[in-house]
């Protein structure tokens, strides 16, 4: 890993620490069927599908049942101010922030009175409003936490994937180096064959032309077998030189991929 990268790696959980420390709710209005509702907001840096799901495991591992109502992701009689019997029901709305910025979401948490219609009469005061972006706060460290779960698992099966292939070259080489060894011994037996055969024919009677005419043939199938070889061993060898090349850039690639894999979980410890 190159040292400029090495140090992007390295200063990316005191970038995620700072962003989380300006990440907070507030106060925002949401736009619905023509009608204004005052809304808890926070912005994070996911796509809006991660964050959906973050906040759905969230509230359903607090017991929550989850229902649907329009653009809404719905929990009923959640208490958001933790120091009161009071509940309401939870109208989560989940967006991408722009078409341009896929990967920020924003979350708006509409507090609307417990068993009430959505409608702006039934919205909750500001009190309600204000125990609402203070939920949303309590959320944040399990949308992150989530988030960085979900890219470390995408990372994970990147790694793995790129593990897989540089196998299968490192396999590909052993075979191809024992291919190597096999046609050098035959090349090495078909010369000493030529050999032989050389003595054999100029031993041979001028007058032995059957002989001679077998013994031509044998030789020339041994220069064909010969041609056969080093044709062979040109084509295992290039091959052999392009599987080690791909190796080192495998190799590479792994190396970026489990550096970034390695950065990703020091940043979910710098989470907890």
């Amino acid at each position: 890993m190159n040292p400029v990268m090495r140090k992007c790696l390295l200063l990316l959980p005191l970038f995620l620490s700072a962003m989380l420390s300006r990440s907070q709710s507030y106060p925002s209005n949401l736009t619905f069927q023509k009608n204004v509702y005052p809304v808890a907001t926070l912005q994070v840096p996911y796509a809006e599908d991660v964050v959906s799901n973050a906040v759905r495991e969230y509230m359903l591992a607090k017991g929550f049942t989850e229902a649907h109502y329009k653009d809404f992701m719905v929990f009923r009689s959640v208490p958001l101010d933790p120091g009161s019997a009071q509940s309401s029901d939870a109208y989560f709305n989940i967006v991408q922030k722009s078409h341009a910025e896929k990967d920020i979401s924003i979350v708006s948490l509409l507090p609307v009175k417990k068993g009430a219609t959505l409608a702006p009469a039934n919205t909750e005061d500001s009190s309600g409003l204000r125990f609402a972006m203070m939920y949303l706060d309590s959320m944040r460290y399990h949308m992150h936490s989530y988030s960085m779960k979900q890219q470390i698992q995408a990372q994970q099966k990147m790694v793995d994937k790129i593990k897989s292939k540089m196998l299968v070259l490192k396999n590909d080489s052993g075979d191809l180096a024992k291919k190597i060894r096999g046609y050098e011994s035959d090349l090495a037996q078909n010369k000493k064959d030529q050999d032989k055969q050389t003595r054999e024919i100029s031993s041979m009677s001028v007058g032995d032309e059957a002989g001679l005419a077998k013994a031509h043939k044998k030789m020339d199938k041994l220069l064909d077998e010969q041609t056969d070889y080093e044709k062979k061993l040109r084509n295992y060898k290039a091959e052999l030189e392009k599987n080690t090349e791909d190796r080192a850039t495998e190799q590479s690639i792994f190396d970026t991929a489990n550096g970034q894999l390695e950065a990703l979980k020091k940043r979910l410890d710098n989470l907890k």
